[in-house]
C-alpha cells in the first residue's frame, strides 16, 4: 500500500509544480493554467469542436467550456458555426493565439527540460514510456470516464 502512495504523491507533487509553473509563464498573456492545454490542442487540430477538445483532454464538459470561454473572452478562440450541424461549433484560432504558439511551445520545452533535466537520456525515454502505459491503461481511461 505503501508504494501505490508514494506514486500518487510523486505525480501529485510534479502536477502542482507544472501547474505553478505554467501559471506564471502564461499569466503574461492572460491565459491560465487550466487553458494552455486547449491551445495547445488547437494548434495542432485547428477546427476541432468543444466535444471533440473534451474527448482528448478527457476532460468534463464544463471544464472545456469554461476554458474554452475563458480564451474567446482574452482573444484567442472564435466559435464557428459548423456547417453539418447549426448547433455545434467549430473553434477557429485568432491571430493573436496564432501570434503566441511560438512562445507557448517555447514554454512547453522549457518545462519539459526542467523535468528531465535530473534524468539521462535511457532514463527519461522510460518514464515517459511508463506515464504513457498508465495514461492509457483501461483503469485511466475508466476512471475518466466515471467523472
Amino acid at each position: 500500500m505503501k508504494e501505490c502512495e508514494s506514486v500518487g504523491r510523486y505525480i501529485g507533487e510534479i502536477h502542482r509544480a507544472s501547474c505553478i509553473y505554467f501559471s506564471k509563464q502564461f499569466n503574461k498573456f492572460g491565459i491560465g493554467s487550466g487553458q494552455y492545454l486547449f491551445l495547445l490542442n488547437l494548434y495542432k487540430n485547428e477546427g476541432l469542436t468543444q466535444e471533440e477538445l473534451t474527448e482528448r483532454l478527457k476532460l468534463d464538459k464544463a471544464t472545456t467550456a469554461r476554458a474554452i470561454k475563458k480564451l474567446e473572452d482574452e482573444g484567442y478562440v472564435e466559435r464557428v458555426k459548423k456547417e453539418t450541424d447549426r448547433r455545434a461549433y467549430n473553434l477557429k484560432l485568432t491571430e493573436k493565439a496564432n501570434g503566441i504558439r511560438e512562445d507557448v511551445y517555447s514554454i512547453m520545452n522549457q518545462w519539459e527540460s526542467r523535468i528531465k533535466s535530473c534524468l539521462n537520456e535511457e532514463e527519461s525515454d522510460k518514464l515517459v514510456e511508463l506515464l504513457e502505459k498508465l495514461s492509457n491503461s483501461s483503469l485511466i481511461r475508466k476512471e475518466v470516464k466515471n467523472e
